[in-house]
């Protein structure tokens, strides 16, 4: 028996009293191990059938057995994927639970299992009766030659150190490489097996010492004591569209993402160019719940590492030698022989959640109402296509095509903004087509070129709106605030978990936090740099520093307060709206927070905010009870009193700043234009949803001369509203200028945006977390994604940095970059 198993079996205290399953074929160099560890000790050797090794249910029963009167093994060498068939709740409750007959577990072959993953396998107190141990080796050297036994679940586990003092590592590191990974490298004068292939060259790979070293294969990194991690492997580097990428680095980063009881494995498809993510989930996902981990796994890698196409799988194929079988794990991924047509609708509902819209009934509705385009009749581009996903599509597509300009043409028509998808389609089922893809060579794509920032189109003369993730930060519970900030240089929001924090705008890092004793939903109003006011479910209004985080003051109003405070013009009032039984509404004194005066207002609560008229010394106040009052500044006294039919959620807004003109809306799905001086009713504009949204108004200058306003509705659309006034104010005429399909109920406020030089665009965030950037002159979407939680949020907007803030119920306040 070699020397290094025989040390091996000292360090494990292998005996007599051992019982070893002889698990691994015979063509594996572990089964050398597994048979002479026995062998050279006098162990017994445990070996069953194929129809039992290959059932992970049997072979649990074989290897401990429920009658106590036999014996269950004591060793057990197995790889990594191999040993999870058994899952995790039969590997705590029986394999690896303190009363098991198991004392040495032997996991190698492939990457060692992760902490997150060992901790739903055992309870830590296992490692101090039981011998948990990362093995590592290759066969050129005969198998075995590190070993690192198991300490702790909350460090990472290095490969370990040599078995025996003949072996010999060095790590390999790239000349152009500053990182501190290199290939390893393994040697010995001792343990050599014969490679004719390499050894019978003149160039022998044996040093002056005798000591013959072997390459692994494998890259690794050196911490400064010595200790060696793995890394990679060296052949799992690809280029993708001029970047190279590592699928190794790739997986790990995605195995964040996942819960402990999953597993990530990328495999590259070298024909096709397909980047292919497979996610092996034991227990069945919804496609809700598929969206929005893959949506979150597309936040935390580039572009470029972006996988293709995800896959969910319940179970990971095994080789015969118990390794994860890639080749079988791909054919389980990739229809082969996909048609065209059915690639580009398969990827543009895969990817982009984009699908043809079915129902005749709406088909027709949307032609008589001229509504904005959906499905089919967007284009690629404004159904959230890139032109790294272009390429993408490309490439594949390309493979069946049998002339190359056609190729080209596909591109150019998939990045042309006004080729709708349909007629891509068209084009696809004209086009002369291979069959049954034996045509390979990749897409020439032209119009693109390669730089280090990323791809670059060419042919676009206009520039192309992108948003890239940023920075998230989690406020553990939803975030249905309104987003604010403060002269670009602070953010604040609060949350369901009664967590108020301020942000630096640029990294996201936290400058104070505030914790008060109820939920928030409540829009923060900052008075200066070093005093802040927000509302809170508890019936109090509290006075903060978002610098320190240090409570000013706190006011008890009665009830809670969801519509955001406000600070008048001249600095000295502040104006509480909330839903008390008694008085709805405070006026209290900027500098000492005194109650000035309080009045009741309708005889419900009030929702939304406040809207102040400078020059009437007054205030409009709509409350739940559909109530609409001018009450004065001074004194609280009500000047006069309109009655709508519903509720109002909406905060009213001034039509221009100095117009006789407010706007209102109610929450059954009616705009109206009321005059300042009486709130008669100018005019009124109707939707077909429910407003919650507030009401959005951009002033002359406008492209048109005309005043604007947009707003969000249950009926899954952005409305924008033209605006005509009469001498003297005294009639309004409401135009649809356009109206967008988002694809699901508004209930955020959306955000008019200034983005140079694009020129004004109007910001979105909907109910199925979708988030959309429209062109205002005619509502075509620019861009759109989809966050994992649903959008209640009103963004936040600092154009300086080019950058919006919005919340989600996922918990998470994201920010994203124009």
């Amino acid at each position: 028996m070699h020397r290094p198993q025989h040390r091996s079996a000292q360090k494990l205290n292998v005996s007599m009293a051992d019982i070893i399953y002889l698990g691994t074929p015979c063509t594996f160099d572990p089964f050398v191990v597994e048979f002479f560890l026995a062998l050279q000790n006098g162990a017994t050797l445990l070996i069953s059938r194929h129809s039992i090794r290959d059932s992970p249910s049997k072979l649990l029963c074989a290897l401990f057995p429920d009658n106590l009167a036999k014996p269950g093994i004591s060793i057990l060498q197995m790889t990594p994927s191999l040993f999870r068939g058994f899952g995790a709740t039969c590997i705590r409750d029986r394999v690896l639970s303190r009363s098991s007959s198991l004392r040495v577990l032997l996991l190698g072959g492939e990457p060692f299992p992760s902490n997150a993953e060992l901790v739903t396998w055992m309870d830590p107190s296992v490692l101090l009766q039981k011998h948990i141990c990362n093995i590592y080796g290759i066969t050129e050297i005969s198998c075995w030659s590190h070993l690192h036994i198991v300490q702790s679940l909350q460090t990472p586990v290095p490969l370990g150190k040599p078995i025996d003092e003949d072996t010999i590592i060095r790590i390999q590191f790239q000349n152009n490489n500053d990182s501190a990974q290199g290939e390893l490298y393994l040697g010995s004068a001792t343990r050599r097996c014969y490679i004719p292939e390499i050894d019978d060259k003149v160039d022998s790979s044996e040093d002056d010492s005798g000591i013959c070293f072997r390459a692994t294969g494998d890259l690794v990194t050196r911490e400064k004591d010595g200790t060696i991690f793995y890394g990679e492997r060296s052949n799992d580097m690809v280029k993708r569209a001029g970047n190279r990428i590592s699928l190794g680095m790739i997986t790990r980063k995605i195995q964040k993402c996942l819960l402990s009881s999953e597993l990530a494995a990328c495999l590259w498809l070298e024909d096709l160019q397909k980047l292919i993510c497979c996610i092996r989930s034991l227990e069945p996902k919804t496609r809700v719940q598929q969206r929005a981990q893959t949506f979150d796994i597309l936040s935390k890698v580039s572009m470029a590492e972006q996988p293709d196409r995800f896959v969910y799988l319940q179970h990971f194929p095994c080789n015969v030698n118990g390794k994860l079988d890639k080749k079988e794990l791909l054919k389980l991924c990739i229809p082969l022989a996909q048609p065209a047509q059915q690639i580009l609708k398969s990827y543009l509902h895969d990817r982009l959640e984009c699908v043809e819209k079915t129902d005749d009934t709406s088909a027709k509705r949307q032609k008589i109402e001229e509504t904005a385009p959906c499905g089919y009749d967007l284009s690629f581009r404004q159904a959230g296509g890139t032109s790294f996903h272009a390429i993408t599509i490309c490439r594949e597509i390309g493979l069946q095509m049998c002339i190359d300009d056609e190729q080209r043409h596909l591109f150019e028509m998939l990045l042309d903004e006004n080729v709708p998808l349909r007629t891509v389609l068209r084009f696809l089922d004209t086009a002369k087509l291979v069959a049954n893809n034996v045509k390979r060579k990749p897409v020439e794509t032209a119009a693109v070129s390669s730089c280090h920032s990323g791809l670059v189109i060419k042919r676009i003369e206009q520039p192309v709106l992108k948003l890239q993730f940023y920075w998230k930060v989690n406020f553990e519970k939803c975030i249905d605030s309104p987003v604010s900030e403060y002269e670009g240089r602070y953010i604040c929001v609060g949350a369901h978990s009664k967590i108020l924090r301020t942000l630096d705008p640029q990294t996201g890092n936290e400058l104070s936090i505030v914790r008060l004793p109820n939920r928030i939903e409540c829009k923060v109003t900052f008075l200066s740099e070093k005093l802040a006011m927000v509302g809170c479910y508890d019936g109090c209004l509290y006075g903060f520093n978002p610098q320190t985080g240090d409570t000013v003051f706190s006011v008890e109003i009665g009830g809670m307060i969801k519509s955001q405070p406000l600070l008048t013009t001249d600095g000295r009032r502040i104006i509480v709206c909330s839903y008390a039984e008694d008085y709805n509404v405070y006026c209290l004194s900027a500098e000492q927070q005194e109650v000035l005066w309080c009045q009741k207002i309708g005889e419900k609560a009030i929702f939304a905010g406040a809207l102040e008229l400078p020059s009437e010394q007054s205030l409009i106040i709509c409350t739940l009870d559909g109530s609409c009052s001018r009450v004065a500044i001074t004194d609280g006294s009500v000047e006069w009193t309109h009655k709508f039919r519903e509720p109002i959620f909406s905060t009213p807004v001034l039509l221009e700043s100095k117009s006789n003109v407010f706007l209102a809306a109610e929450v059954a799905g009616r705009v109206h234009a009321c005059h300042v001086g009486n709130g008669k009713v100018l005019a009124t504009f109707s939707t077909e949803g429910n407003i919650f949204s507030s009401l959005v108004v951009k002033t002359p200058p406008t492209f048109m001369g005309h005043s604007f306003v947009v707003f969000g509705c249950i009926d899954q659309h952005v409305y924008c509203l033209r605006c005509k006034t009469g001498p003297g104010a005294k009639s309004v005429d409401f135009e649809l200028h356009w109206k967008t399909n988002v694809g699901a109920p508004i209930y955020a406020t959306p955000s008019l945006l200034t983005v140079q030089p694009n020129g004004i665009l109007a910001w979105c965030g909907a109910t199925d977390g979708r988030v959309v950037l429209m062109n205002f002159r005619n509502g075509e979407i620019q861009w759109s994604d989809k966050l994992p939680g649903e959008v209640f949020s009103s963004a936040c907007y600092i154009e300086s940095l080019r950058r919006v803030y919005v919340g989600c119920r996922d918990n998470f306040l994201y920010c994203l970059g124009i």
